[in-house]
């Protein structure tokens, strides 16, 4: 039987298809160092390779915020006359768009009323739907920092788009139930990339009467594979050549073909079965974050990924990766 000692001797790395957290130790840095594998003269080495490249699209919610400063009724309740009940965040990427949309307010100041959409943002009192706990994180500090009346829900608690939509169901409408006529439900505010999944808008606009809620897309960004990404996955795939394990984690569908093409299983884009000689399944192996990218891999090249975290987190990575690895072990 081959143990994990044997396998796993010296450092496993972990090949994260992601940017590294901006101005802190990523998550995943501090989960994995903090959570060896269980041979003692073994650990975890996080590696970053970033896959996409995000271009901001802020002009929307420019015009959104500028719409909003300029309602002259100065003696109303910012939330009353907000157009949305709610903003809804499933990324990072759309939390530093809507931040950036406020650091441009801060620079076209309304000299002439001395009010800017800021100090009407400090007033306003809605819920921030976020999906995990990456985005509610990021989200959390613009909250505190402009719009400290306001709750950000979600997070760790709806990790997915499907558990989001079924929180927002619950709280959104006891929120308008308790506040609201039925009929004054306002719309929320769904705020994303040009690729995104329908789920959560299609899971509360879906919902029967009295629950259903009208959700308005807003794409403030857009996201291309890395120019770079093909070179950085090979370097990194051949400075790792040598180990006697290592795991690949993939966080969206971009970049999955690069990846087989780097790793050399899959040799033309119209290649969907070029699955890997025997003897690579035996030292590296494939994890997604989630089901949707697991999805992507089999349906558009036919290959199965060896792990789905149950989570999108660290700690369902890391608990897919240990429980794949014992079962293997087992064998």
């Amino acid at each position: 039987m081959v143990t994990i000692e044997n396998e796993a001797k010296g450092s496993i790395p972990i090949i994260l298809l992601k940017n590294s957290s901006a101005g802190h130790v990523d998550l995943y840095t501090t989960h994995f160092a903090s959570n060896p594998p269980s041979p003692p003269n073994s650990h975890y080495e996080p590696l970053y390779v970033p896959v996409l490249e995000h271009t901001s699209n802020i002009e929307p919610l420019l015009s959104l915020l500028s719409r909003f400063n300029d309602d002259r009724v100065l003696d109303q309740d910012p939330t009353s006359r907000f157009t949305y009940g709610g903003l809804i965040f499933t990324s990072q990427r759309a939390v530093e768009a809507f931040a950036s949309s406020l650091d441009c307010c801060r620079l076209n100041d309304d000299q002439e009323l001395n009010r800017t959409p800021l100090e009407q943002l400090q007033r306003l009192a809605v819920p921030l739907y976020a999906v995990g706990p990456a985005t509610a994180r990021s989200l959390e500090g613009v909250q505190k920092t402009h719009m400290p009346c306001c709750w950000v829900r979600g997070g760790k608690e709806a990790g997915t788009g499907e558990l989001l939509a079924e929180l927002i169901l619950r709280d959104y409408n006891t929120l308008c139930n308790t506040q609201t006529a039925p009929h004054e439900k306002k719309p929320l505010l769904f705020l994303t990339g040009a690729q995104h999944r329908e789920i959560i808008p299609n899971t509360l606009m879906s919902a029967p009467d009295p629950q259903r809620i009208n959700v308005q897309t807003m794409i403030v960004y857009a996201t291309s594979e890395s120019p770079s990404f093909a070179t950085n996955i090979t370097h990194t795939l051949l400075t790792t050549s040598t180990a006697r394990l290592r795991w690949i984690i993939i966080f969206s569908p971009t970049g999955g073909e690069s990846l087989l093409r780097a790793l050399g299983w899959l040799s033309h884009p119209s290649e969907t079965n070029s699955l890997p000689h025997q003897a690579d399944r035996k030292t590296t192996f494939i994890a997604t974050i989630g089901p949707t990218t697991r999805d992507y891999m089999k349906t558009t090249f036919g290959f199965s990924v060896d792990v789905c975290a149950e989570t999108p987190s660290p700690e369902g990575v890391r608990k897919g990766i240990e429980e794949f690895m014992q079962t293997r072990v087992a064998k």
